[in-house]
């Protein structure tokens, strides 16, 4: 090799190479797993955020429900036909015979025939046609006859029904009963049974009891109306985490895929260890990784047996495919790094290698001298 050619430190070359790669590896993998974790949190309180507006719709169209059916308790001929029944006589043996007819033939038994034709009646029925969520809408007395209603029931004493015992409390003042959502077979829908205490307009007695039976389609169109791209969805669930509505068919006794950690999580929030939406992610039944978004219905503080919580999932492929276009963009660029590190490291130890020319320049330049003046002498 010639002088001043130049020649690689394999040492450092070796140095530079190992600690300059390896320092970008670690800075890249710590700064792409916070990125994603943020980003995973990020996702989630979206998820979250949704469940928590969900929700919120959701105990607004209960409550409005409930407030519309306290309103029909308070129209006058809803009153009056209750406190007329409750006045009539009331025979155990006749009003089970009553009851045997009306069950056998789809008409009125021949004592009942002008049910239908009262002001209380007819007005219920208007109510149940300008609003068909309105399946079923009908009146007692005290003692559990139907002396109103918008349609034949399928039953015509209805005190051996617990709705009505809730609703009847101790005969004095009554309470309001409100149940879960329930195949209603009288209505022939899922719907949410309201029956509250039905008050004489004079002396605010006890006159009997209002049955209101609600098709839950709206409650349906707010949790099924909930899309986020190809595999978000929203499910309202019971506590146990069996369904109350979901967008699609489900196998009788289905659960929530994610049942156990729902549970867990409810039982922190309500010991106050954790708000009231929360996010987390579970494999889902396609043994796919999901990010789930819960929030707890408020309903339940005033009626308990509407524990419901609305949770919103969807496939963690689907919510992080936007980022992988970035990140095989930053491969790239940590790849043309990783070589800009390898030729900076080869250029480096060359320079490092190579003698200073200056140097061997001036003994050159010295040893001429010193022969010329030999010569000379």
């Amino acid at each position: 090799m010639r002088p001043g050619s130049p020649r690689i430190n394999i040492r450092v070359f070796t140095v530079f190479l190992v600690v300059g790669l390896l320092m970008l590896i670690v800075a890249s993998t710590f700064v792409l797993g916070i990125g994603a974790g943020r980003l995973r949190d990020s996702y989630g309180a979206n998820l979250a955020n949704v469940a928590d507006h969900t929700v919120a719709a959701v105990d607004a169209y209960v409550f409005r429900r409930i407030i519309d059916a306290s309103i029909l308790t308070r129209v006058p001929d809803i009153r009056d036909e209750a406190a007329s029944g409750s006045k009539r006589a009331f025979d155990a043996g006749a009003a089970r015979d009553l009851e045997q007819q009306w069950m056998k033939t789809p008409s009125l038994p021949a004592a009942l025939k002008d049910l239908f034709g009262t002001r209380a009646s007819l007005f219920l029925a208007e109510v149940s046609k300008d609003d068909a969520v309105y399946r079923e809408l009908f009146v007692t007395d005290r003692f559990g006859r139907v002396v109103a209603a918008s349609r034949k029931t399928s039953n015509y004493i209805q005190a051996d029904e617990d709705w009505w015992r809730e609703a009847f409390g101790d005969g004095v003042h009554g309470q309001l009963s409100v149940s879960d959502v329930r195949w209603d077979n009288s209505a022939k829908a899922f719907a949410l049974e309201i029956a509250l205490p039905v008050t004489e307009s004079s002396g605010g007695a006890l006159a009997g009891v209002l049955k209101v039976v609600a098709d839950i389609r709206e409650i349906g169109a707010v949790v099924g109306g909930v899309r986020l791209g190809t595999t978000g969805e929203a499910n309202l669930l019971r506590e146990d985490g069996s369904f109350v509505f979901s967008r699609g068919v489900l196998e009788p006794n289905a659960r929530f895929f994610a049942t156990d950690l729902v549970r867990e999580h409810l039982q922190a929030i309500h010991q106050g260890k954790e708000a009231g939406t929360v996010s987390f992610d579970a494999r889902g039944a396609d043994d796919t990784t999901r990010l789930v978004g819960i929030a707890v219905s408020q309903l339940k503080t005033s009626y308990p047996k509407l524990g419901w919580v609305v949770a919103v999932s969807q496939s963690e492929d689907e919510l992080f495919a936007p980022v992988r276009a970035q990140w095989t963009s930053l491969i790239i660029v940590l790849a043309l790094t990783a070589l800009a590190v390898v030729l900076f490291a080869l250029w480096f130890t060359m320079r490092l290698a190579t003698p200073p020319p200056d140097s061997d320049l001036h003994l050159v330049e010295h040893a001429k001298k010193v022969a010329a003046e030999d010569v000379e002498a």
